[in-house]
């Protein structure tokens, strides 16, 4: 574990949680949002997101920053996943810690296209979450365990809406299997902006301990090969875990 030192306690946490806040009120699936679309980078297509998130939760501040998300398009149907992070976790009592978060990988398959044919454009997208090195999970930077995620996702596309959601499952090795769904618009008033909101909720196995939280979030075109995208939200009903106090997402994105 590595101890931060330096700039620490309400300070640094309220001034960072204050600037993904004020980038955010200025603010297409997936990033900046959780919930995920069937959308893909096309051919030979690389989408990375650079980004800090921000989130309060069980009397504590967890930060990824930064956090790095890797993608890229294998023909028009497939993208490949790559993320990592750098966690910083502040609790209201005790020092703050910081390292290497969770890790995910993961394969997207879009198999039916938005056609005349077909209202809908679907796709799956099985991951796998692991943390490296192990004691980042004891030290509570990281879930303990991997995590197997099999989700789903549908999406329809009106002229300058787009409408989409997702679900699925989570298996862990240490704790029983959960659930997940997220539900998500986007609305672009014009070509270089766009508006975003979501709803997204899981529950475990038994359909006990349901939780629902609710993101406001924004792109912006910055140039041909950059925009920026960011969001933040709060919990609306449910344990910690799953509805946090506050949660906040800021990040270039980059297409190439």
């Amino acid at each position: 574990m590595t101890r931060v030192k330096g700039v620490t306690g309400f300070k640094w946490r309220a001034a960072m949680s204050l600037g993904c806040l004020l980038w955010a009120v200025h603010a297409p699936g997936g990033p900046p949002l959780l919930t995920d679309d069937p959308d893909t980078p096309g051919p030979n297509q690389w989408e990375i997101n650079t980004g800090v998130t921000a989130e309060n939760a069980a009397h504590a501040w967890e930060y990824a920053t930064p956090l790095l998300d890797i993608n890229y398009g294998v023909g028009e149907h497939i993208q490949l996943k790559y993320q990592t992070q750098w966690n910083v976790l502040a609790p209201e009592q005790g020092g703050t810690r910081a390292g290497m978060g969770n890790s995910l990988a993961g394969v997207k398959w879009r198999f039916v296209d938005q056609t005349n044919a077909s209202w809908l454009e679907i796709s799956t997208y099985p991951q796998l979450e692991f943390v490296y090195p192990a004691s980042s999970g004891t030290r509570g930077l990281a879930d303990r365990g991997d995590n197997v995620l099999l989700p789903i996702e549908l999406e329809h596309k009106f002229k300058a809406l787009t409408v989409y959601g997702e679900g699925g499952y989570i298996w862990n090795e240490y704790r029983p299997k959960e659930g997940w769904y997220g539900l998500a618009g986007q609305y672009d008033l014009s070509e270089k902006f766009s508006l975003m909101g979501e709803v997204y909720g899981g529950f475990d196995r038994d359909f006990q301990n349901n939780g629902m939280s609710f993101n406001i979030g924004f792109a912006r075109t910055l140039t041909e090969h950059a925009a920026l995208i960011g969001s933040a939200g709060r919990g609306i009903f449910g344990p910690s875990e799953r509805a946090p106090d506050f949660q906040s997402y800021l990040a270039v994105q980059w297409t190439f």
